[in-house]
């Protein structure tokens, strides 16, 4: 994926600017930053859901928006912050829906999509609740249903916001170890996360998008020798002290490390 001097936001309102970055197949990218900074609008923009201002996001050498719908939901996988309430529908039922752009016009299933399936709700964890009403579920297991939706679309890029919603420690670190395992298999990865820690131990790249728009890239070395964490969410020497040592993220094996 290229994004080159891309600007995001809606309308004639800049949200994040001048954006340019290649991201390698395989990487793992991760967008950090305060609320209400643009991490959100940079994704949709990424995704094609709403157009940018100024720049472009290609794919290969075509543009992302003269891509068929079609074929553009078969390379990009997606996880939203909306919350979905299928009616009647099993979570077996709402992972299955990630292949739908694998069917043919009367929506029959083969067997490499029951396969795929299987794979994403294994990698999940989710067996357990692949029979019971989607709607019955809580917050946290609905975001892992929706997580093995995206992932059994077998995209070349899987983009998500904020993943780790409702998420408890235990299924945070799980999905950091599922990122890995997909990104170690080819597909690339794009995702806000509202944890800098868990960024910093997954990621190959930061996107660091700050308030008023500006958005930089640079390694998690990088972030960290800068202490740019303390400076992006305006923290003070105390904060960011015991943001390290409750973290350790000095201390614990990176990706690549």
């Amino acid at each position: 994926m290229i994004i080159n001097d891309l600007t995001a936001g809606y309308g004639k309102i800049s949200i994040v600017k001048d954006l340019t970055l290649t991201i390698n197949k395989g990487e793992i990218v991760s967008l950090i930053g305060p609320n209400g900074g643009g991490k959100s609008t940079l994704l949709k923009t990424m995704t094609g859901r709403i157009k940018p201002i100024n720049g472009t996001v290609s794919i290969g050498n075509r543009d992302l928006f003269t891509i068929p719908l079609s074929e553009r939901s078969r390379m990009l996988s997606i996880v939203t912050t909306d919350r979905v309430k299928p009616e009647h529908m099993t979570g077996l039922d709402v992972v299955m829906a990630g292949r739908l752009p694998y069917t043919n016009g009367f929506g029959s299933f083969t067997d490499k999509d029951h396969e795929a399936v299987d794979k994403a709700i294994s990698l999940m964890k989710v067996e357990e609740l692949a029979d019971k009403d989607f709607n019955s579920l809580s917050d946290g297991q609905k975001q892992r249903i929706l997580i093995a939706r995206a992932i059994c679309q077998e995209p070349e890029y899987l983009i998500m916001d904020e993943p780790t919603s409702y998420l408890d420690i235990r299924y945070r670190m799980e999905l950091m170890d599922v990122i890995r395992e997909l990104s170690d298999q080819g597909t690339t990865v794009i995702m806000s996360l509202h944890e800098p820690e868990l960024a910093l131990r997954v990621s190959d790249r930061i996107v660091t998008v700050w308030e008023g728009g500006r958005a930089d890239t640079m390694t998690p070395e990088e972030v960290i020798a800068n202490s740019v964490v303390k400076d992006l969410y305006g923290m003070t020497d105390i904060m960011y002290e015991d943001l390290k040592a409750f973290s350790l993220w000095e201390k614990v094996p990176r990706r690549g490390g």
